[in-house]
């Protein structure tokens, strides 16, 4: 609407001779240049940078950062959008940032609610702004690939959490949670808690001397998921692997907070135990990417010698209580 009033004043000034309307003409122009020189202003010399979510799950919004840093020496930038651009996925929120000072950082975030489980492809950070008049909408593209793993939507499941039948196992376990009775000292290991240091005995020896304790026996919870794809499935047998595959996960996360060590079982992979207590990422990460197989060429199901839990796409979980 702005250039279109300044064609016809621009117009209205040829025509008629006024110098007034000349006046008038060369103030709107102005206008239109001093509005590109300072919008091109603030959008160069900027980065951005992203601090993406430690666990994303599908269907749950997450948080991610985005931080702002103005690289010029003597000139702010003011009025700025960062739309962080997701490969196939929309947008759904931009950070704003009122104002940068010269060499400074500002952060802000927004949320994004994944649709999907596996990897998000983020590609790309669009920076607008509408300085300094609001009359032209200019963009950046600044180019920064990274990828998100989205773990599976948990899909509450109607089952026990050690189902009938899962005895706990008579010896102590070597990955069950620790005991109470210490069973000797060693050398400290990564991953090793702090509370476990043997004060006296590491400044006597000048090293980090840990106590080893007895390991308790634990339920084991056994998980088998099916990911063959029959030669005649449609999309609602796509429709249920998806829910398979979050049943799967709900019941891996509720079980290791209750107490269960859990593994988990496929045609084309294996997860080993995952102690009771812990994040179940290393479950919820090989569901992200497990993709269903053909039944001709996949392999067999694993064969499990004691009660597991088996998932079938299209069937609701089941406990099978002998040998696969």
């Amino acid at each position: 609407m702005f250039v279109v009033m300044t064609l016809g004043v621009g117009a209205a000034a040829v025509n008629t001779g006024n110098n007034l309307l000349y006046l008038v003409l060369g103030l709107m122009l102005s206008l239109i240049v001093l509005s590109g020189v300072l919008s091109d202003l603030v959008l160069w010399w900027v980065t951005v940078r992203r601090a993406l979510p430690e666990r994303a799950f599908a269907g749950r919004p997450c948080i991610t950062e985005l931080s702002l840093r103005n690289d010029k020496r003597w000139v702010p930038s003011f009025s700025l959008n960062v739309e962080d651009e997701a490969e196939g996925a929309p947008t759904e929120r931009r950070c704003y940032f009122l104002k940068v000072a010269p060499g400074g950082e500002e952060t802000a975030a927004y949320l994004r609610t994944p649709t999907r489980r596996g990897l998000l492809q983020l590609a790309r950070f669009r920076v607008t702004t509408r300085y300094p008049f609001g009359l032209f909408d200019k963009w950046r593209l600044i180019e920064d690939r990274a990828e998100l793993l989205v773990f599976p939507e948990l899909v509450p499941v109607l089952l026990p959490v050690v189902p009938s039948g899962f005895a706990r196992d008579p010896q102590p376990a070597p990955f069950g949670p620790p005991g109470p009775d210490i069973a000797g000292l060693r050398d400290h290991r990564e991953g090793d808690e702090a509370r476990a240091v043997h004060a006296r005995r590491s400044a006597a020896l000048g090293r980090l001397i840990v106590r080893e304790r007895d390991r308790e026996a634990g339920a084991q919870l056994t998980l088998v998921l099916d990911e063959a794809r029959p030669a005649d499935a449609t999309d609602a047998w796509s429709a249920a692997f998806e829910r398979a595959v979050s049943q799967a996960a709900f019941i891996a996360e509720r079980s290791l907070r209750q107490g269960s060590s859990v593994e988990l079982r496929c045609r084309t992979g294996h997860v080993p135990f995952v102690l009771p207590g812990r994040a179940a990422d290393p479950i919820l990460a090989h569901l992200a990417r497990l993709q269903p197989r053909p039944l001709e060429s996949a392999p067999p199901l694993p064969a499990v010698h004691r009660p597991h839990v088996r998932i079938v796409p299209g069937h609701e979980p089941v406990t099978i209580e002998g040998r696969a």
